[in-house]
């Protein structure tokens, strides 16, 4: 899970802070700043009042910049000076606002460090997107499928040099994970399939904002695997070309003696 320490000096925000420069929440009279978001969750400055929760939280009125929708949401957390909201439900409608709101190009995505141990980093992202790698160089980038959002994109290498493994995990197995060497039950794709998305997987790290050096060289990595993967002539997947409409045929005058 994203974990954000807001009242540190050295603030890591999922999305740069000059896009949110217009973008608060209204509860009732409240309003709050928003402090940075994901399609998940959000953090705001307090609301002056609270209002009453339930175990399906509360409704919030969102302004990002020009989308305005609401949304369910319940508390996760909160400090002297911020508060982490969870989205509880959000209408189809309003999750497209979101989407387009938070769009790479748009808001500058970050991937930032999430939390680490002696064996493995785990670096966290818009998108659910996640990253972790461990000291023999296995690594894992993962980010939630738009088409179906009970699973997630998945690709894999094994050690430094390892093949890439590409396929989609169900969430529920995704947040099981114990370790990132496991054998992972992951559903196969079509070539198509893994061509299309290994093509929105390299958009997606492209646009990271990398947080520092070690992030940045992260992103290169992900890239160069990447794209070795895609453009491998032995796994290119050939497009059908659309066929050209036939054109009817035309009886010619036949021209008399």
């Amino acid at each position: 899970t994203l974990t954000l320490n807001m009242e540190s000096e050295t603030r890591k925000h999922l999305v740069n802070p000059v896009a949110l420069q217009n973008c608060f929440v209204k509860c009732g009279e409240g309003v709050a700043s928003v402090l940075d978001i994901s399609f998940v969750r959000l953090v705001i400055s307090p609301l002056p009042e609270w209002p009453e929760t339930t175990e399906k939280g509360f409704p919030l009125e969102f302004h990002l910049d020009r989308f305005h929708f609401q949304a369910q949401v319940s508390v996760q957390g909160h400090g002297e000076a911020w508060t982490r909201l969870g989205f509880e439900k959000i209408l189809h409608s309003a999750g497209a606002h979101l989407r387009s709101f938070l769009s790479p190009k748009r808001i500058g995505e970050s991937i930032i460090e999430d939390w680490r141990s002696d064996q493995i980093r785990h670096y966290h992202g818009l998108n659910e997107s996640e990253l972790w790698f461990d000291q023999n160089g296995s690594m894992l980038f993962s980010y939630l499928d738009a088409v179906d959002n009970t699973a997630q994109f998945i690709i894999t290498m094994s050690d430094a040099k390892g093949p890439l493994k590409v396929g989609k995990l169900l969430r529920k197995d995704y947040i099981e994970l114990g370790n990132i060497e496991q054998e992972l039950p992951l559903i196969p794709l079509t070539d198509r399939e893994t061509y299309a998305k290994l093509g929105e997987c390299r958009d997606v790290v492209t646009n990271f904002r990398p947080t520092g050096q070690m992030e940045y060289n992260l992103k290169q990595r992900l890239l160069k695997v990447i794209s070795e993967h895609l453009y491998s002539t032995s796994r290119k997947v050939e497009m059908a070309q659309p066929r050209p409409p036939s054109r009817p045929s035309v009886s010619l005058p036949v021209e008399g003696p």
